[in-house]
């Protein structure tokens, strides 16, 4: 049986070095790749397709995880992605959910529970995967509104989605090009059209619905 496929992706080296020891203990866990920021964990993703990637949420530089995890989940749709994060709210973690995360891990969580989080997001397409110490209430309330239930239905496709994250957090046509790896005409055809269906007729509109979507 051939070995489950992970890439790392943090901008820690420290951090991807011990998670990759202690993943490899495990025999049937074999780390492929490793990236420091979103824009690397891109065209990595696209080029190994790992059968779980391990995304940091919080990179300062380029796109953040959850914009990647957008991406990743639109051109990598078999790959399972558990997000890394330091914050246990419930927005937070709904809006890693709603960007196409399979779970989340806490940075602070046992070596065991993240080994026990890779095997359960790969037992089906659907599996998610929340920390045990989660109460039950808190988690009832989270599947439910990451899966649609009471919360705002966006208008856009995932990829207009990542443009206009991007936007909002004050990219030029330019940047977005460059980090989403398309070109600026590309960029350019998806405002207009992102524009277009929220009626938005300002930069300022576009941010305060990107805003009411939760992406900033």
């Amino acid at each position: 049986m051939n070995p489950t496929t992970i890439l790392l992706v943090d901008d820690h080296a420290l951090v991807r070095q011990g998670i990759r020891r202690l993943l490899e203990e495990n025999s049937d866990l074999t780390v492929v790749g490793e990236a420091d920021t979103g824009d690397e964990a891109i065209p990595l993703a696209v080029n190994l397709q790992p059968d779980v990637i391990l995304m940091d949420v919080h990179m300062p530089k380029g796109i953040d995880g959850i914009v990647a995890t957008r991406h990743i989940r639109e051109t990598v749709p078999d790959s399972r992605i558990l997000m890394l994060t330091m914050f246990d709210d419930e927005p937070h973690i709904e809006r890693m959910l709603s960007a196409g995360a399979n779970g989340v891990l806490f940075k602070h969580d046992s070596s065991d529970e993240i080994v026990e989080a890779i095997r359960s997001v790969l037992t089906s397409a659907t599996a998610v995967y929340l920390p045990a110490r989660i109460p039950l209430d808190t988690r009832t309330r989270i599947l439910q509104r990451s899966t649609g239930h009471n919360r705002p239905r966006t208008l856009l496709s995932p990829r207009e989605t990542e443009v206009l994250t991007l936007i909002a957090h004050g990219y030029t046509n330019k940047e977005v090009a460059d980090r989403l790896h398309i070109s600026v005409k590309t960029v350019e055809a998806h405002r207009a059209h992102i524009m277009n269906r929220v009626n938005a007729k300002t930069r300022a509109d576009l941010i305060r619905y990107a805003a009411s979507q939760d992406l900033i």
